[in-house]
C-alpha cells in the first residue's frame, strides 16, 4: 500500500503552486527547526522506548563478528537487513499519521510526529550499524544526512562534504565542522522545500490526505539515503 502512495504524483501539488502565499516556506521552515528542537530535547528518551535498541546492538555485534571471522556476500547482506526493515517498518508510521492528521484538514501541528516518526527510524538504522544515536555528534550527522538527501546541485555537494567530515569527527577523535543549531536549520531548510506544496494541501479540507501522503516518500527518501551512508560509513570503519 504504502508503495502504491509513494508511486503517486498529485496534480493538485502542481496546481497549488501559484496560490501558495508568501511567507509560507519561511514560516514552514522555522516550523520544521521547531519541531527538531522539541523532539531532539524532549521526544529522544521516548522514542528509544519504542524500540529494543539492546536488542539491534546485539544483532549488530553478533553480525560484526561473523564478518570479522570472514567476509562473504551472505554476511554483507545481513548487515544492511536491519536497516531495511527500519525503512519499511517506519513507513506504515509515516503514512498513517500523515493521512489521518490531512483528513481532518490538519497541517502544521503534524510536523513534530512526523519528525518523531522519522527520527525513530533513522536511530534504528544508526543502531543497526553499529552507531549510537543518543550521541549529540551523531544526531548532527543524522541531520546532515536529512539534508544530504532532500537537496540538489551545489547544495547536495556542500552537505555530503560536511556529513563526511562529520562522519570523520566522530569515528577518529576529531572536532565536529558543525553546531547542531547549523544542523537542524539546514534539514529544516530542506524539508520546507521539500514539503511545501505538499503541507500547504494537507492544510485545506478534503484534499489534505493528499499532502499527508507525501510524508511517504520523503521519509522513504531520507531513510533509504541514511541506510545506504551507514552501511559505507561501517565498512569503511571496518577497513
Amino acid at each position: 500500500m504504502a508503495a502504491k502512495y509513494e508511486r503517486a504524483k498529485p496534480s493538485v501539488f502542481a496546481a497549488v503552486q501559484d496560490k501558495i502565499p508568501e511567507g509560507l516556506r519561511g514560516k514552514l521552515e522555522a516550523a520544521f527547526a521547531k519541531g527538531f528542537r522539541l523532539v531532539l530535547e524532549k521526544g529522544s528518551s521516548l522514542i528509544g522506548k519504542t524500540y529494543d535498541a539492546d536488542g539491534l546492538r546485539q544483532e549488530y555485534e553478533a553480525r560484526e563478528r561473523a564478518l570479522s571471522e570472514r567476509v562473504t556476500g551472505g554476511r554483507l547482506r545481513r548487515l544492511r537487513a536491519r536497516s531495511r526493515v527500519a525503512v519499511q517498518g517506519g513507513t506504515g508510521i509515516a503514512l498513517a499519521e500523515g493521512a489521518a492528521l490531512g483528513v481532518l484538514g490538519i497541517g502544521l501541528p503534524d510536523i513534530p510526529l512526523f519528525l518523531a516518526g522519522l527520527l525513530r527510524g533513522l536511530y534504528r538504522i544508526a543502531l543497526s550499524f553499529g552507531f549510537d544515536p543518543a550521541r549529540d555528534g551523531e544526531r548532527c550527522y543524522l541531520l546532515l544526512l536529512i539534508a544530504v538527501s532532500l537537496s540538489r546541485g551545489e547544495a547536495r555537494g556542500r552537505y555530503t562534504a560536511l556529513a563526511e567530515q562529520t562522519a570523520q569527527a566522530l569515528d577518529h577523535g576529531g572536532v565536529l565542522p558543525v553546531t547542531m543549531d547549523e544542523c537542524i536549520d539546514a534539514a529544516a531548510a530542506q524539508l520546507a522545500d521539500s514539503m511545501l506544496a505538499a503541507k500547504f494541501v494537507q492544510g485545506l479540507p478534503l484534499v489534505g490526505i493528499a499532502g499527508g501522503l507525501q510524508n511517504v516518500p520523503v521519509y522513504r527518501r531520507i531513510t533509504s539515503c541514511a541506510a545506504r551512508d551507514y552501511e559505507k560509513r561501517a565498512l569503511l570503519r571496518r577497513g
